[in-house]
């Protein structure tokens, strides 16, 4: 079943990428993504150790003490985020913390733009392994900017009420990306919850007509190629 959020930092999502090559001269292995699942707003944080405290202080002082603690958190059962230590800053703040069956897309939106980071990631490190955490700024920057297919609107748009001024917006001159939408920040939402709401209807409709075809190809012999014809 899919995972409805209906404004940001009400659904936060954590997940650990790594080990990569170690990072000079910081030595960092691991990657702390933190994700909003209503914006798609993400947060990456080179870590050293992928110990327990470690995630808990990152997520702490990157995250909630910036935008604020979320009311649900995600994470897989992975043993740092199933350790008293994530409990205790769960009960703490008053988070309630579900965990998923560890890599499920459909329950942790988060892999969606884990792939697309290890995607930037992996054609970095082929050629220099060595300071990949420098480029996370930019990485991040590349995914809060991006038109997201889901909310049909960026994440920055979103989470923070106002467009980023890119490099390109500056080239052509368009001074419209630095104005705050304020008072029209609650039509975003709407956008995007509307936008989200086809989204989820549109996949359910298409598994059904699969459904459909897979039943109609058993009942009538039909083969794997016919069966292919059928649904796509």
């Amino acid at each position: 079943m899919p995972i409805v959020s209906k404004y940001p930092n009400e659904i936060v999502m954590l997940d650990l990428l790594g080990p990569y090559p170690a990072s000079r001269p910081e030595r960092y292995k691991f990657i702390l993504v933190i994700t909003d699942h209503f914006t798609k707003w993400c947060e990456l944080i080179p870590l050293r150790k992928a110990s327990a405290q470690t995630i808990a202080n990152a997520f702490f002082d990157t995250y909630i003490a910036r935008y604020g603690a979320p009311i649900s958190l995600i994470s897989d059962n992975g043993p740092q985020f199933i350790s008293d230590v994530f409990e205790h800053l769960s009960h703490r703040l008053d988070i309630k913390h579900m965990k998923t069956v560890t890599y499920r897309p459909q329950s942790n939106l988060t892999e969606r733009v884990n792939r697309n980071l290890v995607q930037m990631i992996a054609s970095f490190v082929e050629e220099n392994h060595e300071n990949w955490d420098q480029f996370l700024h930019e990485f991040a920057f590349a995914l809060r900017t991006a038109v997201n297919e889901t909310t049909n609107k960026t994440p920055a748009e979103l989470f923070l009420g106002r467009k980023i001024i890119t490099p390109f917006s500056k080239l052509i001159n368009v001074t419209e990306d630095a104005k705050y939408v304020g008072s029209n920040i609650e039509r975003l939402f709407d956008e995007a919850r509307r936008n989200m709401q086809k989204s989820i209807s549109l996949g359910k409709k298409l598994q059904s007509q699969k459904e459909g075809c897979s039943h109609q190809s058993e009942r009538f012999g039909f083969t794997s190629n016919t069966f292919l014809k059928c649904c796509g």
